[in-house]
């Protein structure tokens, strides 16, 4: 069976070795359908996202070609799987991948749903949905001598993160030991780490992507330095997608869409805006939650 980036074994220990939680597979099958997931779960055996983490790993597959009978056979595997979750309780929200798009077991069993964005595309690249506007500053990058490599030094790709993180105000949160455990735990066939060059040999634009065979890749981490990119970070995307393709990815998960500046740069590419759900039970934790989004909200 193959799995998702998400799942890979590497990804699964980088993340419970940087947060302490515990991993626990769930599988639940029944007529020819299962549905599996990865928990990472705290001291008290709650839920927990893990930070940087896009999704929970909940994975559907099924015999059927019907949509009717898939929803079915969704519909009665899931349900051991919602009701674990009920039980275990939420730490904090946990999102589910875009895959998953059909929440009614999470809402009949009283959870509190909200939905999200992401971009997806699939392969083969058809270019003619891309916009102009990134081809036309990919060429432009190229001609000025930009070069794109997949690299095994973090240190680029550190550096775009942290210009990044100065410009928009935000932290990734990874430091440059914690990258370099995930390189080595995943090895440079599934952590791929992408770096745009200027003409000087300085990064401009760099991205880091999970990736397994047969499954949508997964955008991880990506930043830019503004002063050198001119068009940098279309080029770069530009050979993700062509590298990806060929490593066997059936397409791409850009991990959101829900930052406006952010989206309309991803949006460009041809993919589709998809929406993703995150789920959790209620709690006091979860009200205030809620009302601190919506204080910031007015």
């Amino acid at each position: 069976m193959r799995l998702t980036p998400l799942e890979l074994p590497g990804w699964v220990e980088f993340n419970t070795w940087r947060t302490g939680l515990k991993e626990h597979r769930f599988s639940s099958g029944r007529g020819g359908a299962e549905v599996r997931a990865v928990f990472y779960l705290d001291r008290r055996g709650r839920l927990k996202l893990p930070p940087t983490n896009a999704y929970l790993p909940v994975v559907f597959s099924s015999e059927r070609e019907r949509p009717s009978g898939r929803t079915a056979q969704w519909l009665d595997v899931s349900a051991p799987l919602v009701e674990e979750m009920a039980q275990r309780g939420f730490a904090n929200q946990v999102r589910l991948p875009p895959e998953v798009d059909d929440v009614r077991p999470w809402q009949w069993r009283n959870f509190l749903v909200r939905v999200f964005y992401t971009y997806c595309l699939d392969f083969p690249l058809d270019n003619r949905l891309v916009a102009e506007l990134p081809r036309r500053l990919a060429d432009r990058a190229a001609r000025l001598g930009m070069t794109v490599e997949r690299v095994a030094d973090i240190d680029p790709l550190m550096e775009c993160l942290a210009q990044t993180e100065r410009h928009s105000g935000f932290s990734y949160g990874i430091d440059p030991r914690e990258m370099r455990v995930a390189q080595s735990l995943l090895g440079s066939d599934s952590l791929r780490t992408y770096v745009c060059f200027d003409p000087d040999g300085r990064p401009a634009a760099a991205a880091a992507f999970l990736h397994a065979p047969g499954a949508r890749a997964i955008e991880w981490v990506a930043g830019t330095r503004r002063s050198l990119n001119d068009g940098a970070s279309c080029l770069l995307f530009r050979h993700i997608l062509e590298d990806l393709s060929s490593a066997g990815a059936l397409g791409i998960d850009f991990a959101g869409a829900n930052i406006q500046g952010v989206a309309l740069f991803k949006s460009q590419w041809g993919a589709s805006l998809v929406p993703t759900y995150s789920v959790r039970t209620y709690s006091v934790r979860a009200g205030a939650r809620f009302l601190a989004d919506w204080r910031a909200s007015r």
